[in-house]
């Protein structure tokens, strides 16, 4: 008990200095940057989880934008249909499919789905999530700490059932890709246990949270080396999309600080962009992608815990065991 405040209360003021930091980097010292496209992207397919609601839903209007097909998973096809209203003359462009994340049956489904529309996928944006920062542990419909299982086991296991699409797509002109929306907080890997990713034994909701999105980020590192040794040409890249006035990133704030806060914060559109850059911009096409990730459409450093390559392979073969993936992409 006295650990988990302990590391509780370390948590807090981490992620209260680390925001404070990001909120004046990006709103002073590193301005928003929207990605600039000097061409149509018709024929491209994207695949998105999470695309009805904030930088999820941003990035969805800019693909639509470029004439992208869209592939969004969502829990609520209604609410993501009406969010999507003023797109009518995209209509026939968009399909959403239900994807409920705290469910491995459901990510099952949503795959199968995908693959039996027999559409070419080049884009797959791994962008959905969840952050309880108050309440105690709780666990998906498949016994893993919520936030580890629906936003990284739940998108491992989906990389995993539509790798071999993506293979298909890919070519070496138009490489297909793989994205991970992480965020700032994957920098609290340092204090990830990796023998306790469900966090059993010490529970702490903002480690919890961070431990999620470092794991995303290890991922697209170890896939990205893990394919290109298997001569593959996708790339894989995470990224953070800025801290962005959502109701992911709000739900636990006050409406008096919600009201402020969106003056101070990223709008759910400048979030999207990010994703919208590493899923189709032409310059990441050749980048060597190692050790790095993206934040406002710049590659920056992720760190030496997640450039480890043995904390990496660590995580892999965690992952795997818990999800029961034997070979991992194979169909």
């Amino acid at each position: 008990m006295l650990g988990s405040l302990i590391m509780s209360i370390k948590c807090k003021l981490w992620i209260f200095y680390i925001g404070t930091v990001y909120l004046i980097k990006e709103q002073i010292l590193d301005r928003h940057r929207t990605p600039k496209f000097s061409k149509d992207m018709s024929g491209k397919t994207v695949v998105i989880t999470g695309g009805s609601k904030g930088i999820g839903l941003g990035a969805v209007k800019h693909f639509l934008k470029l004439n992208c097909k869209v592939i969004i998973g969502c829990r609520d096809v209604a609410h993501a249909w009406k969010a999507l209203s003023e797109e009518e003359s995209s209509r026939e462009r968009i399909t959403v499919i239900h994807l409920d994340l705290m469910s491995l049956e459901s990510v099952k489904d949503f795959a199968q789905s995908i693959i039996n529309l027999k559409t070419p996928i080049n884009v797959l944006v791994n962008n959905a999530g969840i952050m309880k920062l108050d309440g105690g542990r709780m666990e998906t419909r498949d016994g893993f700490e919520r936030h580890f299982g629906t936003n990284y086991l739940s998108h491992f296991l989906l990389v995993h059932l539509l790798l071999p699409c993506l293979e298909e797509a890919s070519t070496a002109e138009s490489p297909s890709r793989i994205v991970s929306v992480s965020s700032v907080a994957q920098q609290l890997g340092p204090w990830t246990d990796p023998d306790d990713l469900n966090l059993e034994n010490l529970y702490c909701p903002e480690l919890a949270y961070g431990n999620s999105k470092v794991a995303q980020v290890m991922f697209m590192q170890y896939l990205q080396s893990r394919l290109a040794s298997q001569q593959s040409n996708i790339k894989c890249v995470a990224l953070h999309p800025g801290v962005v006035y959502t109701d992911l990133a709000l739900a636990d704030w006050s409406e008096y600080a919600k009201v402020t806060l969106q003056y101070m914060l990223k709008s759910g559109s400048q979030g999207g962009d990010t994703l919208v850059y590493a899923a189709l911009s032409p310059e990441l096409q050749s980048a060597d992608l190692t050790g790095l990730y993206l934040e406002n459409s710049q590659l920056v450093s992720i760190g030496s815990y997640s450039s480890s390559i043995e904390n990496q392979h660590k995580l892999w073969e965690k992952s795997c065991q818990m999800i029961k993936i034997k070979n991992f992409g194979e169909k």
